[in-house]
């Protein structure tokens, strides 16, 4: 079997065993290691001389302790000091490899995707994203290569380090005042995965009253997936809100990277919304800054960060394309249709707590219900993503482009084409065999004839 299909833009996923195991794990590490030493021991052009410790996490799957372990001998046999931190969120890895200063970083996970999956994410200095174009690259080459895994002299040693899921919320938090959060009660589901361990620290931090439902991790996700932008998944954590009469609604995915929220309604706040009320907020104390938003994003999001007094920059999709694009141009802060939020004060790591303690607030400032607040600014119609297995995908991009082509083309990011009461963009996927369509129109009649119209192209 080809191993090298493991290989994604931003990341490697597989099916345990068959795609990914310990033999593979081992190989990964070994390939990171003589990636890291190639690189003078830092992925963001810093030097650094052996021995450098690069940190190692993992999340709750019943294959990752088994996958560790593999990675870290690789890692180890190469001479490299390995940290170990056990199982921690996503967030919580990059916090350890940022503010504790160690040269890289490997975890163990497959984020969103069913228990049968695994896989690693890379970043280097500072958390610095490692993905296709960034180094990932690179690593596949040596994973790829004929060349023998071969010792190195002196092997390198391996330390826990704990305490760094509290230490990564206490980071988040530091950033605002958790003591203006006004009691509310919060009903949260993490499907038995990582998010757990970042929301139980937030909730000891802030005065609140926690409905916790899926809480103890199981790697068999034994309840539903956690993907919180399928809406399916979202459906016990609703009736729960209702039925108790929650305040708030919180989902997250399995490494505890990307985070949903819902109102008090049980409705799900769309990422576009929440991504401008954070954005609002930051603004009022840095007036002026750039905010980030992917090319998906309703066109609300560039209304609200104007109407703050900010800078929209829009971003193509994709966690490493879009930190790096934080650092080119000082975005201060930018989300993701897919719920990601990045901060730059955290190095453009993903920080979920921050940005739930922001909406914490912002609903105890204005003291009105979550679905007041964020209503108004639901004044489009937007698609949501829909994937088209096309055969020739290229085909189907140049006749959109003929066809629109009177409309305002971007090429930022797959093609995305503007007119004055409409918008679409279709992209490749970067993680699936699939065209991507997102369309926002002023009214849900426009928006359900174009979507029709531009699928007919697409599949024509």
């Amino acid at each position: 079997m080809d191993k090298s299909n493991i290989f994604h833009a931003y990341d490697i996923r597989g099916v345990y065993p068959e795609e990914i195991n310990p033999e593979i794990a081992y190989r990964l590490g070994w390939a990171f290691a003589k990636y890291l030493s190639a690189q003078g021991g830092s992925a963001s052009g810093g030097k650094t001389t052996l021995p450098f410790e690069v940190v190692v996490g993992m999340d709750m799957r019943g294959s990752s302790p088994f996958l560790a372990r593999e990675v870290i001998r690789g890692l180890n046999e190469q001479g490299i000091d390995v940290v170990e931190i056990g199982r921690v969120p996503t967030p919580a890895f990059y916090y350890a490899v940022a503010f504790r200063e160690f040269a890289a970083g490997l975890m163990i996970t497959a984020s969103h995707n069913p228990k049968q999956y695994n896989g690693v994410k890379f970043c280097g200095t500072k958390a610095a994203a490692i993905g296709l174009g960034s180094g990932l690259e690179k690593i596949q080459a040596y994973f790829e290569s004929s060349d023998e895994a071969k010792r190195i002299l002196p092997r390198g040693k391996m330390r826990s380090l704990e305490g760094i899921n509290a230490a990564y919320v206490n980071q988040d938090l530091s950033f605002l005042n958790p003591a203006k959060i006004k009691k509310l009660k919060i009903a949260a589901d993490p499907a038995n995965t990582m998010g757990s361990l970042e929301l139980e620290e937030l909730f000891k931090r802030i005065d609140c009253e926690p409905i916790k439902i899926n809480w103890d991790l199981n790697g068999n996700m034994p309840v539903h997936e956690a993907n919180p932008i399928k809406p399916e998944t979202l459906r016990q954590l609703q009736e729960i809100i209702k039925n108790e009469k929650a305040d708030f609604g919180i989902a997250t995915d399995g490494d505890g990277d990307r985070i949903a929220f819902l109102d008090e309604k049980a409705d799900i706040i769309p990422s576009a919304i929440v991504l401008g009320l954070v954005a609002q907020a930051l603004l009022k104390k840095n007036p002026g800054a750039r905010i980030g938003y992917d090319l998906r994003s309703s066109k609300i999001t560039s209304e609200m960060i104007v109407e703050a007094g900010g800078e929209p920059v829009e971003t193509m999709v994709g966690h490493s394309l879009i930190k790096k694009l934080m650092v080119e141009k000082d975005v201060m802060f930018a989300g993701e249709l897919s719920s990601h939020y990045y901060f730059r004060e955290n190095f453009n790591y993903e920080s979920p707590i921050f940005v739930t303690a922001v909406l914490l607030l912002i609903r105890s400032e204005i003291d009105k219900p979550f679905s007041e607040i964020w209503r108004p600014y639901n004044k489009y119609f937007h698609s949501g993503e829909l994937n088209f297995e096309v055969a020739d995908k290229q085909a189907a991009m140049d006749r959109l482009e003929k066809k629109y082509a009177d409309g305002k083309i971007s090429k930022l990011d797959g093609l995305k084409i503007g007119y004055k009461d409409w918008w679409f963009n279709v992209r490749l996927s970067n993680t699936e065999p699939y065209l991507r369509l997102n369309l926002e129109a002023e009214t849900e009649q426009e928006m359900k004839q174009k979507i029709a119209e531009v699928s007919k192209e697409i599949t024509s």
